[in-house]
């Protein structure tokens, strides 16, 4: 994934840079961009790096900076050693000859240990100890060559290792700053690296001065800033205070520049949003607070100058700079919409795979598909078979040239007749000395002809229904690609709306995001700050949702927050028109435990609801087996959004390729459109249905074989349209097998429906299910299953609130 981040990100800077190229002749911000390309490709960033490294100095006598930036360099970029070299002891030669050899001679001895050890050095561990090693050595050398060491001498180079061994770590972490490949977003970890990089840099300015002005200080500033106007408040006051801390090592008369760095990038962050402005307005606060606080008024309006040279400079830094920087830091403007822009690319990408795969089973569906032939003649495949027969018999017969050329119209006519097999002459037979081997011939070319005639019929039947199901993945897959498709609009006004309208009665929501707002398709989530303990959503959030909204909003879900956050986030959908309730009965063979009937009952995605019955044949184990598998694939097929004809055939095509003995199932479906209440029956080898509306009775009727029974099968589908308080029963056929003694069984069961005065519909199943046990006479011949639908209207529990704004 990384790497994926790295390659969209070097794509954008081409593509930034392309653009640029093409604009016009001459622009400052990319001549800018020109030189600092050129001024690191020539080596002169780690030169100027290397000269403030080798002269930074803290606690008045620790130099450990420059041997840990001398081994990463040889690590990272070993083409650069002779320049980071050379500028190291430049810089520690400004501070006496004396360290200049000091550093030298370091820098050679880290050289050697590292040609000894090769391919270990490139353990962090390991050049962190070599660093401390080999420092410690050479400082050992450095003073011995001043006096005697002492005990406090040897404390102080444990010291100056430990932390030359620490800022090798650091460092390594850190050197993304000058190294080409850096990683797509920067961790917490890396992000302190380089402020504790950055300020080792600003340490080697120290005792620089411009006039009254010091250097460290407008740098250590314009790094403090920069970081607050890239990655906001959190991260510029966290790199004001690493940094000030630092840079307080070197003389503690800057530890009033800690304060006010940390004070810098905390207000900079804070004035984000009014771009360089805000964040120079902030910086000139801290400087203005920190110079009250401490009472110099001559060290204040130096300050003052220096943060303003610090944000003269901010003022001319290419805005690109600070959106390349700021594209790295998680949790900034720019990170979000690089993410978001990478998410639709990744979006867009899916959709387009998805669609060229439903494209491709399409193309297979087609070429699957047979095609409608033409009927072959007659006459040809007669005379076919009469050549075949003759090459077997008459060929080698001595009265060939009789029957074939002074009888050819007698014999030809004779043998047609047995093409069709309608032959009883018996002259013919007389004549033919061969007849019955003749017959036999004929009867077994017209059984070959057969076998062949049915095995092209079961490859024809099997390449329909692959192309039946390759044509329905093809439709799943397309919908899918429009789905991803589908663009996210922009809800910011109606977010807050909702922002305040929650606030104003007393819940503070913290984030609003909208989905979608299309009439019956509503979907958004709301993130509270607080766990929901007195229902809150269902209770005050989705009633005022439908306030706002005009329709029903209901509580789809709620999650909380993982430890150690706090919170919840509930997801609010639009209601729909109607809701279905369910109850099912079930009585299995003479009272057993196993019924070798199964239904199902589950909500579908589109705002439908599906209930089936299967009903396998016989009962007991195998019965079960049957009618599960029937079902699960029934319910699979239907969740994945295939069509529910195209799902029933291929349940029966599977079956049918499987089937043993008597391996059948029954299939009743009823598919329910829970916003407009019309239902789609799909009955397969199943008993009626009935709709009870008040007192009467609707029955649902068709009639056909079970599922597995043929290849090609018969499927009625019937419509209707349910109302409100409309129960639906559906029955498998061993009720109305146990109605056997009764004269009309369809009949007893709708004056047994018409008679319920319950409404419930679990009441209800077992109400008809005890009554078919009883007319039955107690006894259970069958598997019974009854199932009782009941549609409403989706009352929601809780009434819209009236909004503020338009109560009175």
């Amino acid at each position: 994934m990384t790497n994926v981040h790295e390659a969209n990100f070097e794509l954008t800077t081409a593509l930034s840079l392309t653009r640029s190229r093409k604009q016009s002749k001459w622009q400052p911000e990319l001549a800018i961009r020109k030189l600092a390309v050129w001024f690191y490709e020539k080596g002169a960033v780690h030169i100027l790096i290397s000269l403030m490294l080798g002269r930074a100095v803290v606690m008045s006598q620790f130099t450990p900076f420059a041997l840990p930036f001398f081994a990463v360099v040889l690590l990272f970029q070993k083409s650069r050693t002779a320049a980071v070299f050379l500028g190291l002891i430049l810089g520690a030669s400004t501070l006496s000859p004396q360290m200049g050899l000091y550093t030298a001679g370091a820098l050679v001895l880290f050289r050697m240990t590292a040609a000894v050890l090769k391919n270990r050095l490139r353990q962090r561990f390991v050049l962190a100890g070599a660093a401390a090693g080999v420092l410690a050595v050479a400082k050992s050398i450095y003073l011995l060559t001043t006096g005697p060491l002492t005990w406090v001498d040897g404390v102080m180079i444990s010291l100056e290792a430990l932390a030359a061994g620490i800022l090798a770590l650091i460092f390594m972490q850190s050197f993304t700053i000058i190294k080409k490949g850096r990683k797509a977003a920067y961790t917490h970890e890396e992000l302190v690296a380089l402020a504790v990089f950055a300020a080792s840099i600003a340490v080697g300015l120290t005792g620089w001065m411009v006039g009254e002005f010091a250097v460290s200080h407008m740098m250590t500033r314009y790094l403090v800033v920069v970081a607050a106007l890239a990655a906001g408040a959190l991260v510029g006051s966290t790199a004001g205070v690493v940094t000030g801390l630092i840079f307080c090592l070197s003389s503690f008369a800057h530890m009033p520049e800690v304060a006010l760095l940390a004070v810098a990038g905390l207000l900079g962050g804070l004035l984000k949003s009014g771009k360089v402005m805000g964040v120079s307005l902030g910086l000139m606060l801290a400087t203005l607070l920190t110079g009250l606080m401490i009472g110099d008024t001559l060290r204040l309006e130096a300050s003052l100058y220096e943060s303003a040279v610090t944000a003269l400079l901010l003022f001319v830094t290419p805005k690109k700079w600070i959106t390349a920087i700021a594209r790295h830091v998680p949790g900034s403007d720019e990170y979000i919409e690089e993410q978001q822009r990478y998410a639709l690319n990744v979006r867009d990408a899916t959709a387009e795979k998805v669609e060229r795969f439903s494209d491709m089973f399409a193309e297979l569906s087609k070429s699957f598909s047979c095609k409608e032939t033409l009927p072959e003649d007659p006459q040809t495949e007669a005379d076919y078979m009469i050549s075949k027969v003759t090459a077997r018999t008459c060929q080698q017969c001595f009265k060939k040239e009789f029957c074939w050329t002074s009888q050819f119209d007698r014999t030809y006519e004779w043998m047609t007749d047995l093409v069709y097999r309608d032959n009883d002459n018996k002259t013919w037979e007389s004549l033919c000395v061969k007849s019955e081997q003749v017959k036999k011939e004929f009867e077994d070319e017209q059984m070959n002809l057969h076998l062949q005639d049915q095995m092209k019929e079961q490859l024809k039947e099997g390449s329909q229904f692959v192309a039946r199901q390759l044509s329905g993945l093809s439709d799943v897959m397309r919908d899918f690609a429009s789905e991803l498709q589908r663009e996210i609009q922009k809800h910011d006004g109606q977010e807050e709306s909702i922002k305040k309208e929650l606030q104003g009665y007393g819940i503070q929501a913290e984030h609003v995001e909208i989905h979608c707002l299309e009439y019956g398709k509503v979907d958004l989530d709301i993130m509270l700050p607080f766990k929901e303990e007195h229902g809150e959503c269902e209770k005050l959030i989705a009633p005022m949702l439908s306030s706002i909204l005009k329709e029903t909003i209901i509580v789809y879900k709620k999650t909380d927050l993982p430890s150690p956050y706090e919170g919840t986030v509930a997801t609010y959908r639009s209601a729909k028109a109607f809701h279905v309730s369910v109850g099912v009965a079930h009585a299995a063979f003479r009272g057993g435990l196993v019924s070798g009937d199964s239904y199902t009952a589950v909500p579908l995605n589109e705002g439908k609801y599906a209930v089936a019955i299967s009903d396998g044949m016989g009962n007991g184990e195998k019965a079960k087996r049957e009618s599960e598998e029937t079902i699960g694939l029934l319910q699979q097929m239907l969740k994945a959004g295939i069509d529910e004809e195209l799902a029933i055939k291929s349940v029966n095509s599977i079956l049918t390729v499987k089937r043993t003995n008597d391996a059948y199932s029954t299939v009743d479906l009823v598919m329910i459109d829970l916003q407009n209440a019309k239902a789609k029956f799909l009955k397969v080898g199943s008993v009626p249905s009935y709709i009870k509306r008040g007192k009467q009775i609707k029955m649902i009727e068709a009639g056909n074989l079970p599922l597995g029974f043929f290849r090609e099968m018969e499927m009625d589908v019937l419509e209707d349209q349910l109302k409100a308080g409309d129960l639906l029963f559906m029955v498998s056929d061993g009720v109305m097998d146990g109605l056997r003694t009764i004269e009309n069984p369809e009949r007893w069961l709708r004056r047994q429906i018409s008679e319920l005065t319950v409404d419930d519909p679990q009441t209800a199943a077992d109400l008809i299910m005890e009554a078919a046990v009883r007319s039955s006479g107690g006894s259970i011949e069958d598997d019974m299953t009854v199932a009782a639908i009941k549609i409403d209207h989706q009352v929601p529990k809780w009434a819209a609130i009236p909004l503020k704004r338009n109560a009175g």
